[in-house]
């Protein structure tokens, strides 16, 4: 017994520090920080986060203690998702997968491990945010008396179930079929916004994950014993952001009464998440490959007589070469744009061309006043595709390859040109409408955001090394944005044109993308502390096969 929580232990201490060690754990701690201050803002700020008619609580203990509690299950069940949903398929990427699977760890204890990290993960996350709340309040200074309890029952009873159960869906995310890749990514993204939606729309619901409504319902009533006038609001206590003007009246909120029917409601999730890790340990394949688990492909070598041996059979005396290195005079960048674009669009099911190619027509063919609603829909099919840039040398350890082939410019211009390509070709049927009916303002507002989308996907691909961090926040900008009409953040101009302030930041996100991509590849390539170039140089005058000899 002590052996395997020996094992346990160490375990997750490794996760937990790998996981510490990367960009993506970072972004998300800086912005728990900044949401510990933005969240918390002084009655001179002119804002407010959490609105419930015009009032809010004093910032003592228990309000801040509910604030955090209710804003991290939020924050930490989107961006906590996408940093944790691929530990399993990152096993097998590095090959630690089959190590894995000849061992007599099980299948539950195996899921086990992996969801029990992802949780202490996400735990040390919400610790992080509630000291950052906690710092906020002795810095507004409303009330300096600093009640842990306060802080730590919300945090017991609402974040943490919560937060397990979170860290049993990304363990099922990336075990089941279909639902590793962007569309598990956008099935989740939508999961989110439901349970976002009941959390408030359905007042003391089962179904409510998060637990907002035992914290905001409690709130609320209160603010309407003290401000009767809150009764004829509309305003039952939601999240954005709120400017208002002149001072904000407060009242003295106590904290939740826990009684033994919410702790019920709130551990009963527990047992849901215990569920959904033997549901993922009776689907989980064990790493197994297709079919009857044998490799696919053999790695071939062609020796001077043009036959094919795979690697590892036996030779005889057959001499074997590798393929001469031919240089051309210049880099043709049409030539790295076409190969670009081949990738790129490569690797999609049938049903994604269909339904693109369905898009482009229909946007052409339905009148512009019956589809502007669904136009957002169109920016959502090339997610994958905008989500690779710059990430792909990263996941399948190509970078060094590319680097002794052309310069990184170069290969930075050629993926660039490509994604605006496959976004204006998709845009295509758009652009069209608009043009037929007169709609400068909005195709030129369209352009804007066909460009704006894949340079920050650039960006952010360059200065993350991973897929996931453009994609949450693209779905989030783009929920809010076009969809939900936020003036500002409506990147399509759809219903207000904004393309001023998203040219300078494309300008922005180009340089953003240059420096980071300057930073992680400008370096040269050395072999033995020898120039890769050099030995192009080399190679390319015919000195290949005799330096092969040796």
């Amino acid at each position: 017994m002590i052996k395997t929580w020996t094992i346990f232990y160490y375990l997750i201490k490794n996760n937990l520090i790998k996981q510490m060690r990367s960009y993506t754990f970072l972004i998300v701690v800086a912005l728990s920080i900044f949401l510990g201050y933005a969240c918390v803002p002084a009655a001179s700020d002119g804002y407010e986060v959490f609105y419930i008619g015009g009032v809010r609580g004093i910032y003592n203990s228990a309000w801040l203690g509910g604030m955090v509690a209710m804003i991290s299950t939020l924050i930490l069940w989107l961006f906590g998702f996408y940093m944790l949903r691929s530990q399993i398929s990152e096993d097998g990427r590095l090959k630690v997968g089959q190590i894995i699977a000849s061992t007599p760890t099980s299948n539950f204890r195996y899921i086990f491990i992996k969801t029990l990290s992802n949780f202490v993960v996400l735990a040390v996350l919400e610790v992080i945010l509630l000291l950052a709340f906690i710092a906020m309040q002795m810095f507004r200074g409303e009330d300096y008396s600093l009640q842990l309890k306060e802080y730590l029952l919300p945090l017991l009873f609402i974040a943490l179930p919560s937060l397990f159960v979170l860290a049993a869906l990304t363990v099922l995310f990336d075990v089941l079929p279909g639902m590793k890749g962007v569309v598990g990514n956008i099935i989740f993204f939508t999961i989110w916004i439901m349970f976002s939606v009941i959390s408030i729309a359905v007042p003391n619901s089962f179904w409510d994950v998060f637990g907002l409504d035992i914290i905001r319902s409690d709130m609320v009533r209160v603010a309407t014993e003290h401000y009767p006038f809150l009764e004829s609001s509309q305003e039952g206590g939601s999240f954005g952001y709120y400017p208002v003007e002149g001072s904000i009246p407060t009242f003295n909120w106590q904290g939740v009464e826990w009684d033994s029917q919410l702790l019920t409601m709130r551990f009963a999730w527990v047992g849901i998440a215990f569920l959904i890790v033997i549901l993922t340990s009776l689907l989980f394949t064990r790493f197994r490959s297709q079919k009857d688990g044998k490799a696919i492909g053999s790695l071939m070598m062609v020796n001077v007589h043009g036959n094919k041996n795979p690697i590892g059979s036996p030779r005889g005396k057959t001499d074997y070469q590798l393929s001469p290195v031919i240089r051309d005079k210049k880099i043709r960048i049409t030539r790295l744009i076409r190969a670009e674009l081949l990738i790129m669009l490569k690797g999609f099911s049938i049903w994604w061309y269909i339904f693109t190619a369905g898009a482009i027509v229909g946007s052409i063919l339905i009148p512009l006043d019956k589809i502007h609603s669904w136009l957002p829909v169109i920016m959502l099919f090339p997610i994958a595709i905008w989500s690779q840039m710059g990430t792909r040398e990263q996941q399948f350890f190509t970078k060094d390859l590319l680097l002794s082939s052309c310069p990184p410019l170069y290969k930075f211009t050629a993926v660039l040109i490509s994604g605006i390509l496959v976004t204006m070709l998709i845009s295509s049927g758009v652009l069209i409408q608009f043009a037929l009916n007169g709609s400068w303002t909005s195709f030129v507002a369209w352009i804007v955001g066909a460009i704006f989308i894949p340079t920050t996907a650039l960006a952010f691909g360059y200065s993350s090394g991973s897929r996931k961090l453009f994609e949450v926040i693209y779905m989030l900008w783009w929920y809010l944005g076009p969809v939900n009409n936020i003036p500002y953040l409506d990147f399509l101009g759809l219903s207000s044109t904004n393309h001023r302030l998203y040219i300078m930041l494309i300008f922005l996100a180009l340089c953003v993308a240059l420096i980071a991509q300057q930073v992680r590849d400008g370096g040269s390539l050395k072999v033995k502390g020898v120039q890769v170039n050099d030995y192009k140089k080399q190679y390319s005058k015919g000195e290949y096969n005799e330096k092969a000899k040796h």
